[in-house]
């Protein structure tokens, strides 16, 4: 008899845990989704913080890149005809071939030395040791932006009696560019930007954040 009533309560134990395990894995998947909406709308609430933000932003026009101050001054000139408030930016974004002429490094320390010594005795300016990268202890005897310079360079080191190499690099580019406010009272009508487009050739329109300071 005794063990009848423990088989009967074992069985009404296992019912027991039968039924309620399937209640805590609910109310663990419950918490669980709970959890990831709440990670789900506080990133929401950041993107929608970050979108004004960025839309608060002031925007600007950008007309360029003018690789000539000469060209940039005029189209300048005419955007202020129209009326149109501009302001400048320069950058170097943009890359241009130049020209480094140099003595090549020498088999010993004590001969550029030597060769140091005689650019200053012949009263040769503007030179310095290159003190790293491939060229290191190489005398640089100047970067120049045209071929013919970097010509006349290397002749006239030359003449004194050394051997001068010419290498091909690049240099930073200078460009520019108009900028004026989006929400200016006076903007360039389109068959005006039309005409500057083909004008100068090369350049375009675009949009950006304004500078935090205008020149």
């Amino acid at each position: 008899m005794k063990w009848s009533v423990y088989i009967l309560l074992l069985v009404n134990l296992g019912l027991f845990v039968w039924h309620y395990q399937p209640n805590v894995n609910m109310q663990r998947n419950q918490v669980s989704d709970q959890l990831t909406r709440l990670v789900l709308l506080k990133e929401s609430e950041q993107q929608l913080k970050l979108a004004a933000h960025v839309s608060a932003a002031p925007r600007c026009y950008s007309l360029g890149p003018f690789t000539y101050r000469q060209s940039f001054n005029a189209a300048k000139e005419k955007m202020s005809h129209q009326g149109v408030e501009v302001f400048s930016r320069e950058s170097s974004e943009h890359v241009r071939n130049g020209y480094w002429v140099m003595l090549p490094v020498s088999a010993t320390s004590n001969q550029t030395k030597m060769h140091l010594q005689k650019l200053k005795v012949l009263g040769v300016k503007d030179y310095f040791l290159v003190a790293a990268g491939e060229e290191k202890n190489a005398i640089s005897l100047g970067v120049f932006s045209k071929p013919k310079l970097a010509k006349r360079r290397r002749d006239e080191v030359e003449k004194l009696g050394f051997k001068v190499n010419v290498k091909k690099t690049t240099l930073p580019k200078r460009v520019y560019w108009l900028e004026w406010p989006s929400t200016s009272e006076h903007q360039p009508d389109k068959i005006f930007l039309d005409k500057l487009l083909t004008q100068f050739k090369g350049i375009g329109q675009t949009e950006r954040r304004c500078p935090s300071s205008k020149k």
